[in-house]
C-alpha cells in the first residue's frame, strides 16, 4: 500500500467548500461547472438518454410508492450538519487505510476531513484501474456506484487539478446523495471475511430451491465467523448488514419462518463494503442491484463468486414471464464480470460456459465455470392422517410447479390412455400455483374428475406432507424439459421412491447413480408405456428400489465443504 503523504502536500477542499456541499447537496461546489446547455450537447448526455429515461421510470414509481419524498429539500430539513459531517468522516476513515495505506492517522485528530478528503480524492484519481475510484465513490456519496457513474466521474475529472477534482468527485457523489438521502449512512470495510449476499434468504421466509441452496450451505459456514452476511440496500444502492432476526432466517430456517418478511429499517446498519476479499452470491439478483454488485465485481480488488442455477429465461425463455426474461438479462450483465461461477449440474455448466464463451465477442474472459452438483439428502416424511385415499388403488405423483416447461400435461394424457386400458391407479399433481394464466393442468383435472377419474391437484403443500407423498407413491414422474437441476427426482429418491425422468440434462444426470427409467419427455408413448411398466411389473419396481439403497449420493455437509473449499480459496487480488 502507498505510503500516507502529510496533509500539506495535497490542495483540498475547503471547509466552507465541503459544508455548502452537505447542506446544498452538491449545488455549490465546483468552478468552471458545464451548464445544462453544454450538457445536453455533450455525446455522454446524448449516449445515456436511455438510461436517464430509465431512472425516471424509476423514480416516479418510487414517488408513487411513497418511497422517495417529491421534494429533495436541503439537509437542514433532514438532519444537522454536525451530525452529515461526521458520517462523512466516518466513512472518509474507513476508506483511508485501503487507499492511502495502513500507516494512515485516522481519528478525531489529524487529518481533518477536508484534508482527508482531498488525499483521498488524489489517490482515487491517479488509480488507473478505477478500483481507487469505486472506495472513493462509496466513502464520499454513502452509495456503491455503477458503472455509469464511475466511468462518467473518471473521465470528468481527467488531467485536473487536485482541488479541481475532489470538487468533480463532490459534484458526481452528490447527486446520489441528494437521490438517495445517503449522507447520514455510515460503512464497515470489510477485508478480513467473505460477504455473503443473502438478500431474499435473509429479508423473506419464503423457502425455494436457491433459497434452500443458500441457507443449507450457510448455515454450515456461519459458526466459523469468517463469512459477512449482506442484503442489498431497498434502493439498490449499497449492501447492509443484517438484523438478528435476519441472520436466523438464514442460518436457523424452519418452516414457521415461512411467511417472514424483515420489516428492519436499512438505515440502523452500516453498509458493509467488500475490498480484497471474496464477495460470494449464492443467490439470484436483477434491475439496479444488478448493475450495482456488477460494477463491484467489474472494479474493485474483490474476488466474485457465485452459484448459478440455470439458463432457462434466456434458452426456453418462451416458458417464463417476459418479466422473468428482462430479470435474467440484467443478472447476465452482471455475471459477465464476475471471476467464477460453480453450477449446481454439470448440465447447468454446460449453459453457463455457452454464456461465456459468447462474451469474447465483448472482448470479456467471462466467470470461469464449474459444477458441483446438488445434494440428495434423505426427508423426514411425517403421518398425516386423513390422507390416505378411501381406497387402495397405487398412486403415481407428479410434482412441479405450474409452467408448461414442466410438461405436466405429458403425464396427465398418459395417464389418461393407461386408464382407458383399463389400469388402476390414481394421479397427485403437486406444485406451485405459477402464474394465475395458466389453467391448462387444473381444466384438464377438472375434466377427467367429471368423468369419474382419480386424479388430483394441490398446489400448496408442507415440505414435511410433500415428502409423505413421496414415500407413499408407487414412483413419481418428473419429464420437465429444461432443468438447472431436476430438484423433484433428487426428492423422490431422497426417500426412496423411484423415478420416471427426462433422458437429458441435469434430470439424466442425477439419475445416474440408479433408481430411474429415463424417456423422452417429447415421446407421449415412451412415457405412458413406461408408467405402465411401472404399474404391472413388480420385479422391475423391485430393481429400482434396490438400486436406491445402493446409490452413494452427497449430503449437505458435502455441499457445503466443496463449495467452501472453492470461496475460501484465496482472497481478492487486484484485477
Amino acid at each position: 500500500m502507498p505510503e500516507y503523504a502529510p496533509s500539506t502536500s495535497v490542495a483540498h477542499p475547503s471547509r466552507a467548500q465541503v459544508d455548502a456541499w452537505l447542506t446544498g447537496l452538491g449545488s455549490h461546489i465546483g468552478e468552471n461547472t458545464p451548464s445544462v446547455e453544454e450538457l445536453r450537447a455533450s455525446v455522454s448526455w446524448r449516449v445515456t438518454a436511455p438510461l436517464r429515461a430509465i431512472r425516471a421510470r424509476e423514480r416516479l414509481a418510487r414517488v408513487r410508492s411513497g418511497h422517495l419524498p417529491v421534494g429533495l429539500g436541503t439537509l437542514s430539513d433532514v438532519s444537522s450538519l454536525s451530525a452529515s459531517r461526521a458520517a462523512l468522516h466516518q466513512r472518509l476513515n474507513q476508506i483511508a487505510p485501503h487507499l492511502l495505506g495502513p500507516g494512515t492517522p485516522v481519528g478525531p485528530g489529524e487529518p481533518s476531513l477536508e484534508v482527508l478528503l482531498g488525499l483521498l480524492c488524489r489517490a482515487a484519481l491517479a488509480d488507473e484501474t478505477l478500483a481507487k475510484l469505486w472506495l472513493l465513490v462509496v466513502g464520499v456519496s454513502g452509495c456503491f456506484p455503477d458503472h455509469a457513474l464511475l466511468l462518467g466521474l473518471s473521465r470528468d475529472a481527467h488531467g485536473l487539478s487536485d482541488r479541481e477534482g475532489a470538487a468533480r468527485v463532490l459534484q458526481h457523489c452528490g447527486v446520489w446523495t441528494a437521490r438517495f438521502r445517503s449522507n447520514l449512512r455510515e460503512i464497515e470495510v470489510v477485508d478480513d471475511r467473505v460477504v455473503a449476499f443473502v438478500n431474499l434468504t435473509g429479508r423473506f421466509g419464503f423457502n425455494s430451491g436457491v433459497q434452500r441452496v443458500t441457507r443449507e450451505t450457510l448455515a454450515r459456514w456461519y459458526p466459523s465467523g469468517d463469512v459477512q452476511l449482506a442484503v442489498l440496500t431497498e434502493d439498490n444502492t449499497g449492501l447492509r448488514a443484517l438484523g438478528r432476526s435476519e441472520i436466523e432466517r438464514v442460518i436457523d430456517w424452519d418452516q414457521s419462518k415461512s411467511d417472514d418478511v424483515s420489516e428492519l429499517d436499512d438505515d440502523d446498519f452500516p453498509l458493509v463494503v467488500p475490498w480484497n476479499t471474496t464477495f460470494f452470491m449464492p443467490e439470484i439478483v436483477s434491475g439496479h442491484g444488478a448493475l450495482t454488485l456488477g460494477a463491484l465485481a467489474r472494479f474493485t480488488p474483490t474476488r466474485s463468486v457465485a452459484i448459478v442455477y440455470d439458463t432457462i429465461p434466456a434458452s426456453s425463455g418462451f416458458s417464463v414471464p417476459r418479466l422473468e426474461n428482462h430479470r435474467f438479462t440484467t443478472y447476465l450483465s452482471m455475471l459477465k464480470y464476475f471471476d467464477e461461477a460453480i453450477a449446481i449440474s454439470a448440465s447447468a455448466a454446460e449453459e453457463f460456459d455457452g454464456f461465456r464463451s459468447a462474451l469474447a465477442a465483448q472482448g470479456l474472459a467471462g466467470p470461469v465455470v464449474t459444477s458441483t452438483l446438488l445434494p440428495i439428502e434423505h426427508i423426514p416424511a411425517e403421518a398425516h392422517a386423513g390422507d390416505e385415499a378411501s381406497d387402495d388403488l397405487p398412486m403415481i405423483l407428479s410434482v412441479g410447479s405450474n409452467e408448461p416447461r414442466k410438461n405436466q400435461i405429458a403425464v396427465v394424457y398418459a395417464a389418461e390412455m393407461l386408464w382407458r386400458q383399463g389400469k388402476q391407479f390414481r394421479l397427485l399433481i403437486v406444485g406451485g400455483r405459477g402464474d394465475t394464466g395458466l389453467t391448462q393442468i387444473g381444466d384438464a383435472a377438472t375434466a377427467l374428475q367429471s368423468a369419474g377419474r382419480p386424479i388430483e391437484v394441490i398446489r400448496d403443500i408442507s415440505e414435511s406432507r410433500l415428502a409423505d407423498a413421496y414415500s407413499r407413491a408407487r414412483f413419481s414422474v418428473f419429464v420437465s424439459f429444461h432443468e438447472g437441476y431436476g430438484l423433484p427426482v433428487a426428492e423422490s429418491l431422497a426417500v426412496g421412491t423411484p423415478v420416471i425422468a427426462t433422458d437429458y440434462g441435469s434430470t439424466a444426470e442425477i439419475a445416474e447413480g440408479g433408481g430411474c427409467i429415463l424417456v423422452d419427455p417429447r415421446d407421449d408413448d415412451a412415457l405412458t408405456e413406461a408408467m405402465g411398466r411401472l404399474l404391472d411389473d413388480d420385479t422391475l419396481l423391485a430393481t429400482l428400489h434396490e438400486q436406491i439403497e445402493d446409490r452413494h449420493d452427497t449430503s449437505w455437509d458435502d455441499y457445503a465443504r466443496e463449495i467452501r473449499n472453492v470461496v475460501f480459496v484465496s482472497k481478492g487480488a487486484l484485477k
